[in-house]
């Protein structure tokens, strides 16, 4: 009788495993502002992850004060024949829908005193819908809006802040029947966006398994782990922590919570959590809390694979400034 070889990520598990993780549930954005919280406590970005915590609370508010879009039959049937992601950023029409998610959270902010948002909630409240358009193109093609960072690197957060509201109540709609083959890929099965980070489940069906989690629809997809997330080489992966350079034979018990993955193919990286070290850990929180990782591999000569679209660099909003800089923060 033939016998399944399995690979690196899934030594000791049962098979089938699921390929992937729809955001289903309704309770995300609220489970990242409670884990923006818990990280913002003796952190030296206190501040900061105070003020992301609350644009997380926003986002949770905003989630069901509209009803997601169906999913069009035909376009879903292309998907499928295709193997093409249903609801990519680079060809969904968002008919400005998302706006309404960006109007929600401003009001919101601004309705809790959130002072560190205070010029961008203003600034994007007096735009109108093109220029918030070509913000919205910017964000998701990772580039910059005009030619003044500062100002695009304040927006930037909120833009992406609804943008993920919309895409997750889209994906949300889906089954995974619906989607074309879903395997090992550097992109998102639903929206084709880049992951934020990959996180190494526990858990009955993906205990020990790796999981990418997409940096805009909140879908999650297993990779098997020691691959590069973006050119999906398997040679040349090498781990940073903040200690420095780990040798992946180390004991598990000596492999820091928060690693870079990096490539020498590719010469790029993206973080990997361990949710047995921190089961509460939420991967667009954790990995803004884990700034300083990005700074010491960009410092090794890789460059970050995928986005956190809450943040972009060199800016970052603060309760006491929302101008501050945040030093030598990391190209995402």
């Amino acid at each position: 009788m033939a016998t399944k070889i399995l690979g690196p990520g899934e030594i000791g598990q049962v098979d089938p495993f699921p390929q992937v993780a729809l955001p289903v549930d309704a309770s995300l954005f609220d489970a990242r502002a409670r884990r923006f919280h818990q990280l913002a406590q003796n952190h030296a970005m206190g501040p900061f992850l105070a003020v992301m915590g609350q644009l997380a609370q926003a986002q949770h508010a905003a989630l069901p004060l509209q009803s997601a879009t169906p999913v069009d039959a035909a376009a879903l049937a292309q998907s499928r024949l295709h193997g093409m992601p249903p609801l990519s950023w680079q060809s969904v029409a968002r008919n400005h829908e998302w706006q309404k998610d960006l109007d929600a959270i401003i009001s919101h902010l601004i309705s809790h005193d959130v002072t560190g948002f205070a010029d961008a909630a203003a600034t994007l409240t007096a735009m109108d819908s093109d220029s918030r358009e070509a913000l919205a193109d910017a964000v998701l093609d990772g580039g910059i809006a005009g030619d003044d960072p500062v100002r695009h690197a304040l927006l930037a957060p909120l833009i992406g802040a609804a943008l993920q509201v919309w895409w997750m109540r889209q994906a949300a709609t889906l089954t995974e029947d619906e989607l074309g083959h879903v395997g090992s890929s550097s992109v998102c099965p639903v929206c084709a966006a880049r992951p934020v980070a990959s996180v190494v489940e526990i858990g009955a069906a993906q205990s020990n398994l790796r999981y990418l989690h997409c940096s805009l629809c909140s879908t999650q997809w297993h990779m098997v782990r020691v691959t590069c997330s973006s050119c999906e080489s398997t040679k040349g992966i090498a781990y940073y922590s903040l200690t420095g350079a780990e040798d992946n034979a180390a004991p598990s018990r000596k492999i820091a919570f928060a690693r870079a993955e990096a490539c020498d193919t590719c010469h790029s990286y993206l973080k990997i959590f361990s949710r047995e070290k921190v089961p509460m850990m939420e991967a667009t929180a954790d990995d803004l809390a884990t700034l300083a990782l990005d700074m010491l591999v960009d410092e090794a000569g890789y460059l970050r694979s995928g986005p956190n679209l809450l943040f972009s660099p060199g800016v970052a909003p603060d309760e006491q400034d929302d101008t501050a800089l945040l030093a030598n923060a990391t190209d995402h």
